[in-house]
């Protein structure tokens, strides 16, 4: 079985590449951007059959689809970061919106040559539905994108749905809410956490966590049980297109930091800082995955303490590896 996973040298991707190279007969293929670091997967690079492609280049994507030919494709590639939506939407609106089309258009020519297209998992957000208006948020709640960022993933989660309706594609679409785990960039709540721990444990800070908001209360999955949801919805075939991600388990901000000191042993300061809060946060976003389990028989295997602990240990051996 031929699987292409684009950006799979991400944060998301590496992880499925673990994942997927677990199946027997599995013959892996990922897009990177051209000069990107491969770190997140160098060790298992041999295994894997690189294509350097800028996904917006779409003569590049087909080229790279009439090469592989994929029986399954895992759509990660993109801008996932909400600050730099907010900086530059235009880049953001040119890699998330026409990146993706650039991938559905190339999987129809693929179709359309040899008369059989490829599954498409297209990984939307869970920050399509905006601030919540009723709780726990299903997949007929209403779509309302409140950033940049969030009309992108909105914008290319309709887009999906129109591609397999218009022209037959096999295309699921996936909203995860947050997610977190080892190889995760700082710039999100859980691995800064556990970076400014690893850093505290390692003599190079003060017992100090800077902070944001700390009292949203959000739904945290880790990434391992993530990759292997995105991998279940691609082997269940099912009516519905469009399935949430999530835990189902709402933690405040804070008890992320409670959990840290747990794990780490270090008691810690909490200092908040303005500019680490986004506005316009809401205080509760809380998900159902019941569709998903109910199509695919997934529920969450890792506890948050587990996830947390990775995160940390992560760090750690990042930071000491640094000198």
């Amino acid at each position: 079985m031929r699987v292409l996973v684009t950006g799979i040298d991400g944060f998301v991707g590496s992880h499925a590449a673990e994942y997927l190279l677990g199946i027997d007969g599995m013959e892996l293929h990922g897009t990177h951007f051209p000069g990107q670091k491969t770190g997140n997967i160098d060790h298992l690079r041999a295994r894997i059959a690189l294509h350097e492609a800028d996904i917006v280049d779409a003569e590049a994507m087909r080229r790279i689809f009439t090469v592989v030919r994929p029986d399954k494709v895992v759509h990660l590639a993109g801008q996932a970061y909400v600050p730099t939506a907010l900086r530059d939407p235009f880049g953001t609106f040119s890699v998330n919106i026409m990146g993706g089309v650039a991938v559905l258009d190339a999987a129809r020519r693929q179709a359309e040559d040899t008369g059989s297209g490829p599954d498409i998992l297209l990984v939307s957000s869970g920050e399509v539905y905006g601030k919540p208006r009723l709780e726990p948020i299903t997949e007929e709640s209403p779509v309302r994108p409140e950033n940049p960022y969030a009309a992108s993933k909105a914008s290319v989660d309709l887009i999906g749905q129109e591609y397999r309706r218009t022209f037959g594609l096999r295309v699921s679409v996936v909203r995860p809410f947050n997610h977190a785990g080892p190889r995760q960039s700082p710039v999100f709540v859980s691995s800064d956490f556990g970076q400014q721990f690893a850093l505290i444990a390692a003599g190079k800070n003060a017992p100090v966590i800077r902070v944001g908001n700390i009292d949203a209360r959000r739904d945290f999955t880790d990434v391992r049980d993530v990759v292997r949801a995105y991998w279940a919805i691609l082997t269940h075939p099912s009516a519905h297109t469009v399935f949430n991600l999530c835990s189902g388990h709402i933690v405040a901000i804070r008890d992320l930091i409670t959990i840290f000191q747990e794990v780490s042993g270090i008691r810690v300061t909490v200092e908040s800082e303005a500019s680490r809060t986004r506005g316009g946060d809401p205080p509760l976003i809380a998900g159902s995955y019941a569709r998903l389990h109910e199509a695919t028989g997934w529920e969450p295997r890792i506890p948050l303490e587990q996830t947390l602990a990775d995160v940390f240990a992560y760090w750690t051996a990042e930071i000491g590896s640094r000198g």
